[in-house]
């Protein structure tokens, strides 16, 4: 059914979790004020007695077993040891439905209990209570979701990606191994055969699919096997950037304690002033990689640990790991492949009226479903308010997995801040979704496809060899400091998300950290949007939680509401302003509009969900469309908005703002030939200003910038040398500073030889 395992357990007990040279550890812990809290906890659910263990007054006949069977082996008490082992010989004798929702967890919890007795108290068992063990056992396994053996779901998403597998199956199999190996092998054999792959594939770029909600989920449940044998002296069987995974909620924190939303999530009530949800898994991760910022994060948390978790609280957190500031790290990150994220801050200040702005810039280049949304190209904006959003909500009177408003809104890329392309005819081609045994009608909201017909991968290589590839990163770019860079830059085509309405569509982003306190950051879109029908009407997206107010080509978004100060101003530069038709959506009766139906879904207590967008299209069709839109950020009551200005040439086009020219190329493919860059109006750039320049989609090689000025003696030019900088394949970018003076910048390309000393 699956290879046999690589490794198998040791032949000792204590080995799940723990082995005999981890007990002065452990017992060193039980007296440091770090793991005060798990330990008093512990003990309180050590003094139940049998007759309590399932009252309303305590946490669970589960948690009662762990802590008791925990004094046997740490503190060689014996009356408890006994008492463990004689409520885990009744508890797993108990009977399920394995038809109840999510009942899985309980179930593969209650085995986990039962395999923790067996392995440490393994000198009170006897054999005639092993076998009693190891039946039931087996009986619980066959009524967890992933079956047993556990051959469904798949190696990706899904519940048995989360604990019953990788924790509760695996762990059982661990302690039963010597007297019935068949589940070990089973459990780790589909591990290392699946499971394993599948994560090293993605951890590398440190971004979990699976978004804010569920994305921590899984990771938790993929921890433990990092542990589990890593315990037994395995080391650790995944590939070791595992450890980078945690970053992506380090950096989507915004300064009110909140997280940017990612896939299927439910906004943060606005009493709750922190995401707490993902203390435990810094404290997992932190303490298996003594990685200081994941420390530093689980104390900035403060959260209390659930009943579940306060076990293996106690079992892996490291109280020697100093945790360091967040401070110290770079305010741009990049979650490379097979990803495709960059996030970019301007600080790591928190409260409600920091100035920090975090900014969110998605290529998304694999769509792996169930829990992951059609969202790639998609940005978001937080500055004292969530500005640019994900709209929706997996919680309310239409939340949830399969409810309307899920499936045929908050999942789809209407929803999202990126590209819709209506083509009337796509449900002929698309008529329906499919997610395990369950099929529902599509809808057409104009933009991407559900890959594999909405069903997940099931393995590495079905992932690789279907059709779940959407996105390529073309270039990334941060600088001229990688610490405190001034900008940061990411492109994709995101053509292969869409159907083949779609010829092509390459997005830019570039995030501008202008340092300053009334103008704090600006984030610039560009994209090259090319139909396959000129008739097909192609949609811009900027969603909001408060009404936009649209003036001209400039829309304002504004975050007032429980003392937030923001305020998002856009200039839509292209289309041009004779071209370009923008509509705002939403309000009553039309917060999550899709084309003629509101999936409405009402989630008290909060706006976060926002209800409102705009759209931005060009009036008259064509195949081709340029969409160029400069989004800044300042304090509501604070001073006016900067000017922006478009700029273009034949070969390039962007936006002068704050004494910065941000230029891209227009064909799609890297400029390799010299270029005039396109004048700068006096208006904008002062003579004698010093003006940043940042000219994407260049050829890699060396390059040159001069000052062309007519001279006065005759018709030719002269050509002042600027500056020569090379160019990489990684970045496109080439950057540099200079002072506007008249005439104007020509670049000329010198090919990809080394760089000459000038």
């Amino acid at each position: 059914m699956f290879p046999k395992p690589p490794i198998a357990p040791p032949p000792e007990h204590p080995r799940l979790f723990l082995r005999k040279q981890h007990l002065p550890g452990l017992r060193d812990k039980m007296t440091r004020p770090e793991l005060k809290q798990a330990w008093e906890r512990l003990l309180k659910y050590s003094s139940y007695g049998l007759d309590e263990a399932n009252a309303e007054h305590c946490p669970g006949d589960v948690y009662v077993i762990e802590a008791n069977a925990l004094l046997y082996i740490v503190k060689e008490d014996r009356e408890a040891g006994l008492k463990a082992k004689t409520l885990a010989l009744s508890s797993i004798t108990k009977n399920f439905n394995p038809n109840f929702q999510d009942i899985s967890r309980d179930i593969g919890r209650l085995m986990l209990a039962g395999a923790i007795v067996y392995d440490w108290c393994f000198d009170l068992v006897t054999d005639e209570e092993r076998v009693f063990f190891i039946r039931h056992f087996k009986r619980l396994a066959g009524l967890l979701e992933c079956g047993y053996p556990p051959v469904k779901e798949g190696a990706f998403v899904g519940h048995s990606c989360e604990w019953m597998i990788q924790r509760d199956m695996l762990g059982t199999g661990i302690a039963i191994y010597d007297e019935d190996p068949e589940m070990y092998d089973l459990a780790a054999g589909r591990f290392f055969d699946q499971m394993v792959p599948a994560r090293n594939f993605f951890y590398p770029s440190g971004w979990h699919h699976q978004g804010d909600g569920y994305g921590g989920v899984r990771f938790q449940g993929e921890m433990f096997p990092t542990w589990m044998f890593d315990r037994m002296g395995f080391g650790n069987v995944y590939d070791s950037s595992q450890k980078e995974v945690g970053y992506q909620w380090i950096y989507t924190r915004r300064p009110d304690g909140k997280l940017l939303r990612d896939g299927d999530s439910t906004p943060v009530m606005p009493n709750h002033t922190k995401y707490t949800r993902l203390h435990y898994i810094y404290l997992m991760a932190g303490g298996y990689y003594k990685d200081p910022y994941f420390i530093y994060q689980q104390h900035k948390d403060e959260g209390r640990f659930q009943d579940k978790d306060v076990l293996f609280a106690f079992l892996f957190a490291d109280p020697d790991v100093q945790a360091k500031p967040l401070d110290e790290l770079p305010l741009t990150r990049y979650f490379g492949a097979p990803t495709g994220v960059m996030v970019a801050r301007t600080g790591w200040d928190d409260g409600i009226g920091s100035n920090t702005v975090v900014a969110e810039m998605k290529v998304g280049m694999y769509q792996y479903n169930n829990h992951q949304h059609l969202d790639a190209g998609a940005f978001q904006l937080y500055y004292k308010g969530n500005l640019a959003i994900d709209s929706g909500s997996y919680k309310g009177s239409s939340g949830k997995y399969h409810s309307p408003h899920n499936k045929y809104y908050f999942k789809r890329t209407i929803a999202h801040n990126t590209m819709l392309v209506y083509d009337p005819d796509e449900l002929k081609q698309y008529p329906y979704v499919k997610d395990g045994g369950l099929v529902w009608p599509n809808v057409n909201d104009g933009g991407q496809r559900w890959p594999n017909e909405g069903r997940p991968p099931l393995t590495l290589d079905d992932l690789l060899t279907k059709d779940f590839k959407r996105a390529d990163v073309i270039a990334h770019a941060v600088g001229p400091d990688p610490a405190k860079p001034d900008y940061s830059y990411l492109k994709g085509d995101i053509t292969a998300a869409y159907s083949n309405k779609m010829k092509q569509f390459q997005r830019s982003f570039l995030f501008l950290n202008f340092k300053q306190t009334a103008h704090p950051a600006a984030l610039i879109v560009f994209d090259r949007v090319v139909s396959a029908n000129p008739e097909f009407r192609k949609y811009w997206l900027l969603h909001s939680i408060e009404e936009p107010h649209i003036e001209g080509s400039r829309t304002v978004v504004s975050r007032s509401e429980v003392g937030y100060n923001g305020q998002l101003v856009n200039d839509t530069l292209l289309p041009e302003r004779g071209n370009q038709e923008i509509v705002k959506v939403g309000g009553p009766g039309k917060e999550y509009w899709v084309f003629g139906t509101n999936y409405v879904n009402d989630f008290p207590g909060t706006k976060e969900q926002g209800e409102w967008r705009i759209e931005v299209s060009p009036r008259t069709a064509s195949e081709l469309d340029y969409f160029l839109n400069v989004m800044q950020v300042k304090d509501i009551d604070g001073p006016d908005a900067l000017a922006t200005e478009k700029v273009e040439s034949e070969t390039v086009v962007g936006t002068v703002i704050n004494d910065w020219v941000v230029l891209f190329g227009k064909s799609g493919e890297r400029i390799d030939h010299d270029i005039a860059l396109p004048a700068v109006s006096g208006d904008y750039a002062p003579r004698g200003s010093v003006l940043s320049y940042i000219v994407a989609d260049l050829a890699a090689g060396i390059w040159t910038v001069e000052h062309e000025i007519d001279s006065s003696e005759d018709t030719t030019r002269k050509h002042v040398h600027i500056m020569t900088g090379e160019v990489s394949e990684e970045s496109g970018v080439l950057q540099w500073q200079c002072e506007a003076k008249a005439g104007r910048l020509r670049l000329k390309y010198g090919g990809s030889r080394a760089l000459e000393v000038r």
